[in-house]
């Protein structure tokens, strides 16, 4: 039996509140929390994990010389965004260590790992983060289904989606629940709708509604 999990990607307050990011908010992206929250909702009812893959930067960091310091490990702006599902959350922290993965809980559905740079598979200077380790202890194999959501459609989930497709996993991308800054003067290189035609074209990834995910889990 396929197993699926849903991804919630950088939904912290630097990320969507600009009174804590002024320029790195996305503001617009706080109307995706409500159809992020459904998606929980479905998922755990289901008894499928949930994972939440936050930004917790250390200084030594190297993604901050290029967008300065944010989502810092131990600020406020670093904690997920109010609205979402957080409350008995297991946290797989940067220095986590395969007997933190041993520990977690049985039938522990709420899940998250930090991660120091784009993508939710691999941290700072190329060491992985404790996904893999944590989908393996799920049980999940190459074939199993990763459904993506959060920001930013052209960076860090472009980046997860990639990481993903390379350890074999397949991805959903839920259009209605990922949002990037747009990319009026091609200075990013690709908006929201390019970044999903690139992944769809390079990873295979299918492209869903919230609703339509719920309707078929």
């Amino acid at each position: 039996m396929t197993k699926k999990a849903l991804l919630i990607i950088d939904m912290t307050k630097d990320f969507l509140l600009k009174e804590y990011n002024p320029s790195l908010a996305l503001e617009r992206a706080q109307q995706l929390i409500p159809r992020i929250r459904q998606l929980q909702e479905a998922f755990l009812k289901k008894g499928y994990p949930v994972i939440y893959a936050s930004d917790r930067h250390l200084p030594t960091d190297h993604e901050l010389k290029k967008w300065g310091p944010h989502s810092m490990k131990g600020t406020e702006g670093s904690e997920i965004v109010d609205g979402l599902l957080k409350k008995g959350i297991y946290t797989l922290q940067r220095n986590w260590t395969p007997k933190d993965i041993e520990n977690i809980p049985p039938n522990q559905l709420l899940l998250e790992i930090e991660k120091g740079t784009y993508s939710a598979f691999t941290d700072n200077n190329g060491e992985p983060t404790a996904l893999q380790p944590l989908l393996k202890k799920l049980g999940f194999k190459p074939g199993d289904e990763l459904y993506i959501t959060g920001l930013h459609t052209n960076c860090c989930d472009k980046h997860t989606i990639a990481d993903a497709w390379f350890r074999g996993y397949k991805t959903i991308i839920i259009t209605d629940c990922v949002d990037a800054f747009d990319n009026t003067d091609g200075t990013l290189g690709m908006g929201h709708n390019e970044a999903l035609k690139y992944q769809k074209y390079w990873y295979n990834t299918q492209t869903k509604t919230s609703q339509e995910t719920i309707n078929q889990l």
